[in-house]
């Protein structure tokens, strides 16, 4: 029905707002209607708070009895293993609510059907499915991280109109504009840890912080199968302040081990393959430590390397209205390159806005099949020549 649609369009704004403050939990909103008013509204507002369900039943008070609840995700049922807060299903059974309409099922499987059998055994009338894929769309960090076990990966990056990400000299401050760069910062506050290789903190010597006063400070993740980072980077000097966490692999020397083991750096031992760490075991081994989503700023190998072994889900490139020309310009990907337009990674669900003079575009990417030919020139990862 329209009405079903409108009142979980907005039950699917207010789960938005939590998005800084939640992960690795799911963002969920709630809304509550009784004889065509809304008379309660919710959304999980932090990690280890009341769940939007909770907020909303409280708001609603005494109205809700007989009442219709819109909720984006389906309400949990039971306690479980890193649970911090009591099961809404109860609640709501007792709230006396005639009707439950649930955007999608919970993938999590101490959740998934059980919370919409037991309303449904209560005697509650429940509907699944509406604004299903917009539900979905807002908690991709929350199913990929459910289902795979690692996080939700977005490859970001500003360039010009003429595909470059600095100048032939290596100048790159500032590409996009200040509007972009608010965004950005908004971004990092939003994700779990923001990941780069040793080439961006050499040359850039960023500190990956979440500047702007919104959201959390993300884990600060590089690279560096050699452990070649230079010890008076900011990141390394800052150690101690804010976590940094560096892979590497099994054999790096020793006393760079322990020099950036004495600054405060996190290291995480790899297998090396092929000279190589893996973009899977990095991204599990995130994934074991609560991290749902992340971000790839770069660089351009770093990029290359994790398009070859299909670790990036998701891009979001900000186009400035510059040209920079140069053959000599670094470009957002590099390595080898394809050598022909079928092994192209192509990318769908494309969103283009503006923000301030730049161009944002965002997508979701589509690897070939498995038996496909692979995508790089030289990687003979899944098949190709």
């Amino acid at each position: 029905m329209a009405q079903d649609r409108r009142y979980m369009w907005r039950a699917l704004e207010l789960a938005k707002r939590g998005q800084p403050y939640v992960a690795p939990n799911p963002m969920v909103g709630a809304v509550i209607v009784k004889d065509s008013l809304v008379v309660g509204e919710g959304f999980h507002e932090e990690l280890g708070g009341p769940h939007a369900e909770a907020n909303a039943l409280r708001q609603a008070g005494s109205n809700a009895q007989g009442a219709t609840m819109y909720v984006t995700l389906e309400p949990c049922c039971t306690a479980f293993e890193g649970k911090r807060t009591p099961p809404c299903v109860p609640a709501l059974i007792k709230a006396g609510l005639k009707r439950v309409v649930v955007a999608m099922q919970d993938p999590h499987t101490s959740v998934r059907e059980q919370g919409i059998q037991q309303l449904a055994e209560a005697g509650i009338d429940v509907h699944v499915g509406e604004c299903e894929e917009e539900a979905r769309e807002l908690n991709a960090a929350y199913i990929t991280h459910t289902e795979k076990g690692r996080p939700l990966v977005t490859a970001k990056w500003a360039m010009t109109m003429d595909g470059k990400i600095a100048t032939r000299t290596g100048d790159a401050r500032w590409i996009s504009s200040e509007e972009s760069r608010k965004e950005v910062h908004y971004d990092r506050g939003c994700t779990g840890a923001l990941i780069v290789g040793r080439g961006t903190v050499e040359r850039d010597d960023p500190r990956l912080t979440a500047r702007g006063g919104i959201g959390r400070q993300p884990l600060r993740v590089v690279i560096d199968a050699d452990l070649r980072i230079p010890l008076d980077r900011e990141l390394v000097k800052s150690a101690r302040v804010a976590p940094v966490f560096i892979y590497c692999a099994e054999d790096a020397p020793e006393e760079r081990q322990a020099a950036l083991e004495d600054a405060g750096v996190y290291l995480i031992l790899l297998p090396r393959h092929n000279k190589h760490l893996r973009w899977h075991e990095i991204l599990h081994d995130l994934g074991e430590r609560g991290v749902n989503s992340a971000i790839i700023e770069g660089g351009g190998g770093l990029f290359a390397s994790a398009f070859q072994e299909r670790a990036i889900d998701r891009v979001k490139i900000f186009v400035a209205p510059k040209v920079f020309g140069g053959e000599a310009a670094t470009t957002p990907v590099e390595g080898p390159g394809v050598p022909d337009v079928e092994r192209a990674i192509l990318f769908e669900h494309l969103k283009t806005r503006t923000v301030g003079p730049d161009i944002v575009i965002e997508g979701r990417a589509v690897y070939p099949s498995d038996t496909s030919p692979s995508p790089s020139g030289y990687w003979k990862g899944y098949g190709g020549k």
